[in-house]
This record gives C-alpha cells, sequence and structure tokens, in this order.
C-alpha cells in the first residue's frame, strides 16, 4: 500500500494522540517523544511551538489514516537543540520502512530550522529504535533516565519543614542567587540560562530559603506539564529541604491548574531523588537511554 509523507495538520491529533499511547503501552516501542494520553496532552504541549507543529512535526498516511508520526520540536529551550518525536509507526504498518523514512526526513526538519544538534531518547527495550538511532550517526548521550508522573490526588505532601525554611515564587530579582544555584546544582548547564531568566519573568521558578538564604529551587514547565530542574545547594542536602520544596511547589502548582498531571525525569541510578520522588506518590513510567545527533 502506497504510503506518504506529510506535515501534520490539527485533524490529525486523534489519531496521533492513537499512535503514542500504542508506544507508550508497549516497552519494546518506548520513546522519549510523543508521550501523549489525550488529545488535550497534545494541544497543551505543541500550544507554544514557535516554529508551530505544523511546520516541524510530520505524518505517514496511506488510505487508511495515519499510520506513523515523527519530526522535531526546534527551537524551544535553546535554538541550536532540537528534540525529536518518533518515529512511531501503527503496527498494521510495520515493515515498510516507515520508520527510516520519517527518521530522515525529522533529521532534515531539524537542519532545515538551524538546529546544530538532535536530541532523541529510546526505551532501553526498544531495540530496533536504538538500532534505527544508531545507524543514523546517533550516538548515546550520558546515563539512563527514569520517567515519573503525579496526579493531584496520588501526592503524598512532605512532612512540615524544617525550621526557618520557606518556599516562595522566585522573580527577576532572584536573578542572582536562583543563578548560582543553577551553576552549583547542574555545572553541565543543562540549559542556556536565557530560559531560566525566562522562567523567573513567567512566575514558574519556585525558591527554598532557610533563614532568608536561598538554598533550593525548583522550575514547572506548565505547557509541557513537566518538573525540569530540581537543584539543593550541597550543604543543604539530607535535611528534607528538597522533598519540602517539592512539595509546596506542587501544591501551588495544582492550586492554579488543578488536576494536571505532572512528569519528571532524574538519573536512573540516583537513589536519593527516586527515594524522595516515589515517597510523594510519583510513579515510574519509562525508562530511556539519552541519544545525540550532531548535525
Amino acid at each position: 500500500m502506497d504510503t506518504n509523507l506529510r506535515s501534520f495538520r490539527r485533524e490529525d491529533a486523534d489519531q496521533v494522540v492513537a499512535l503514542a499511547r500504542q508506544a507508550y503501552a508497549r516497552p519494546e516501542e518506548h520513546v522519549g517523544n510523543p508521550v501523549w494520553p489525550s488529545r488535550e496532552e497534545l494541544e497543551s504541549e505543541i500550544s507554544d511551538w514557535d516554529p508551530p507543529a505544523t511546520e516541524t512535526l510530520l505524518v505517514a498516511e496511506d488510505g487508511d489514516g495515519v499510520v506513523g508520526i515523527g519530526g522535531v520540536e526546534a527551537g524551544g529551550g535553546s535554538p541550536e537543540v532540537a528534540d525529536l518525536f518518533g518515529p512511531v509507526v501503527a503496527k498494521r504498518a510495520q515493515g515498510r520502512r516507515l520508520g527510516s523514512r520519517l527518521l530522515a526526513e525529522s533529521i532534515a526538519l531539524a537542519r532545515a530550522h538551524g538546529a546544530s544538534v538532535l536530541d532523541a531518547a529510546i526505551g532501553t527495550n526498544n531495540r530496533r529504535g536504538r538500532v534505527l538511532l544508531e545507524r543514523n550517526g546517533f550516538a548515546p548521550r550520558g546515563p539512563v533516565q527514569a520517567f515519573y508522573e503525579l496526579r493531584p490526588q496520588d501526592h503524598r505532601p512532605a512532612p512540615p519543614s524544617p525550621e526557618g525554611l520557606t518556599v516562595r515564587r522566585a522573580n527577576r530579582t532572584d536573578e542572582e542567587p536562583v543563578f548560582a544555584l543553577y551553576r552549583e546544582c547542574f555545572p553541565d548547564g543543562r540549559f542556556p540560562e536565557d530560559w531560566l531568566q525566562a522562567g523567573l519573568d513567567e512566575g514558574v521558578v519556585h525558591l527554598a530559603e532557610l533563614d532568608g538564604s536561598p538554598v533550593a529551587f525548583l522550575t514547572i514547565d506548565r505547557p509541557d506539564r513537566w518538573i525540569y530542574l530540581v537543584g539543593v545547594t550541597g550543604e543543604a542536602r539530607s535535611r528534607g529541604i528538597g522533598g519540602f520544596l517539592l512539595s509546596r511547589a506542587l501544591e501551588s502548582y495544582w492550586g492554579e491548574h488543578p488536576g494536571d498531571l505532572l512528569g519528571l525525569a532524574t538519573r536512573a541510578d540516583n537513589t536519593p531523588a527516586i527515594r524522595l520522588y516515589r515517597g510523594q506518590g510519583f510513579r515510574p513510567t519509562l525508562l530511556l537511554q539519552p541519544y545525540e545527533l550532531v548535525l
């Protein structure tokens, strides 16, 4: 059966979500993107893409409808880095080399939008996905990442705060201490600093202070519904500060966005962080190996 590739359209959303659910349900098909359980989740994530998803996502279509999804998110936190979506192919269309076609077109899209690096993630049980990436020049980047999610009704709040600890929303006047915490906790510069600066302007950075001194911070991205950074200064660790900050930030977020499902990721060997997240009710969802392709 003939299959053609074309740009994503909004009317494809329900069929694309069905493909995302297929991949999410089968460990041998796990990918880092997309992970959309509903049309609402899809529309929320792509709502602020610039360039829009209609220019950077692809679908494969045959006479019976959409049978594949691929593409990239370009121009996000860092314009030099694009994130790979898929490729995911419907079970009935597997064996047509659609994964290879979608991946090749996705790489071309990343280049066309000025990216110099294309990031990807593949489930540790997704052997075919790993082989496809590596055949196309992708290399593993860093350790395996464990992914978790939490619904408000499953949250188990942290115990009362350590004496003298307060949590509040940070703003631009807190730029210096927040950046100092970021540089200490994430010396590899996980995100560009202008991304964090924008977070201060948008009120998505939560700051913990012990006796008035900044000791920890956390960011929650609303469109992605994702906790991207949780950092505690070395001198303040093992005192319950990270757990209390996470708990208060979650309650603050859900006060404005009730019912939202939130996710986060950490190194699969980061036992203290995993213990903290599981203790507050987060449940494991994916185990992914990051990859990157230098374009």
